[in-house]
């Protein structure tokens, strides 16, 4: 179902409610990102809340913003006019944590009448609480994901370069709609996702992820030019989407039984299946990366666990309009586990002259426990070899 009027003006009477909890009595949200979540569309502008007033004023693209915007716009010529909207209001959020320096004194300056406050940690937890809207999106994009690798999968064939291989799955995800462009929180460079092989796929990278990769010049982590070989693990991380929604998965396949990746994976499935018994809401979000660990270690795999160049210290993240979200299910976060929420939980080992094994799903915090929302078998994938191979 498409965005709706009502669930826009739920997101926003949230939002006032957290304002006035924080004594502020107007707010602006600048990044094209969440202008989306609080109005229905993207634009380079300002989304201006007031207790009683809502309004979009939009810089570009004008036209475009009328017809989809679910809250009342008008044009904005100058940024020099903004304070002229807000008169009278004394305590003002802003949201700060996309600007540079030079952005941000700039603001600094053109609201030195008001008393500032960042307010981006409270739209990141109205987001984490996921409505039933946001819910059927990543419930969809967990369908549209599993049915372009059950259309892709079969085209893999052994000899074929991992970014072919990783092009074939990419070409049905974005048959099923995907814009090809995953939205990460903290910058990370991401398309549909990684295909990686082998030991090559322990390479770390520069981000924070569960499994790194060669990728190619200029760009690590991901498929690189590598060959899918017959005696090797293959590990598949994608993103599905649905209208502006993720979900995140990963599956293990080879063209022959791997048996050097056997404890490992059952490992993986082990941890997985344990925390989607116990993670409830009340819990603490780095209880659920120390349970996991502790499973790891009676199993022998610490060492293994979360890995690559060194231990990453997390099990999964909030999935939703980005990828990666709060919450961080890591190390000493405290972000106490809600019922809505959506997470994903990724136990994965690095195994040096073998590659990254693990398995990742998406869930909804319910109150009973966990929920799986991803629905492509977590059996390991057997491919199809050409005759001879």
């Amino acid at each position: 179902m498409p965005l709706t009027k009502d669930e826009i003006v739920n997101r926003i009477k949230a939002f006032r409610n957290s304002l006035q909890k924080e004594g502020l009595e107007a707010a602006l949200v600048f990044s094209p990102l969440h202008i989306f979540y609080f109005s229905g569309t993207f634009v380079r502008g300002v989304l201006l809340v007031l207790p009683t007033e809502i309004k979009l004023l939009v810089n570009r693209p004008w036209e475009r913003a009328k017809k989809e915007s679910l809250v009342p716009c008008e044009p904005l010529k100058s940024l020099k006019e903004l304070p002229s909207y807000i008169k009278g209001v004394k305590k003002l959020g802003m949201e700060i944590s996309h600007f540079n320096v030079e952005t941000y004194e700039r603001y600094r300056k053109l609201f030195c009448d008001f008393e500032l406050k960042g307010i981006d940690h409270l739209i990141y937890q109205l987001r984490m609480i996921k409505s039933p809207y946001e819910i059927s999106c990543i419930v969809e994009a967990g369908k549209k994901l599993d049915k372009a690798l059950k259309k892709g999968l079969p085209e893999l064939k052994p000899g074929i370069r991992e970014i072919k291989a990783a092009a074939i799955l990419e070409k049905e995800l974005r048959l099923t709609g995907h814009p090809g462009f995953t939205r990460s929180l903290h910058g990370f460079e991401l398309t549909f996702g990684y295909v990686i092989s082998g030991k090559e796929g322990i390479t770390p990278t520069h981000f924070v992820t569960g499994e790194g990769g060669p990728g190619v010049p200029g760009f690590p982590g991901g498929a690189s030019f590598k060959k899918l070989k017959v005696s090797e693990p293959i590990l598949l991380d994608f993103s599905g989407y649905h209208e502006g929604y993720y979900i995140d998965q990963t599956r293990m396949a080879s063209f022959k039984p791997i048996s050097q990746a056997e404890d490992f994976y059952k490992t993986s499935l082990e941890i997985i299946e344990h925390l989607e018994k116990n993670v409830k809401p009340g819990i603490l979000s780095g209880e659920v990366f120390e349970d996991a660990l502790s499973i790891a270690e009676k199993r022998g795999f610490k060492d293994y666990f979360m890995s690559h160049g060194e231990q990453l210290k997390f099990v999964g993240h909030g999935v939703g309009l980005q990828i990666d979200e709060p919450p961080y299910l890591a190390l000493n976060k405290k972000e106490v586990i809600k019922e809505n929420m959506v997470i994903a939980l990724e136990p994965k080992f690095h195994v040096p002259e073998l590659g990254v094994i693990g398995i990742e799903d998406t869930f909804l915090v319910t109150k009973e426990g966990l929920r799986k929302l991803t629905v492509t078998s977590r059996k390991w994938i057997l491919l199809k070899r050409n005759k001879g191979n």
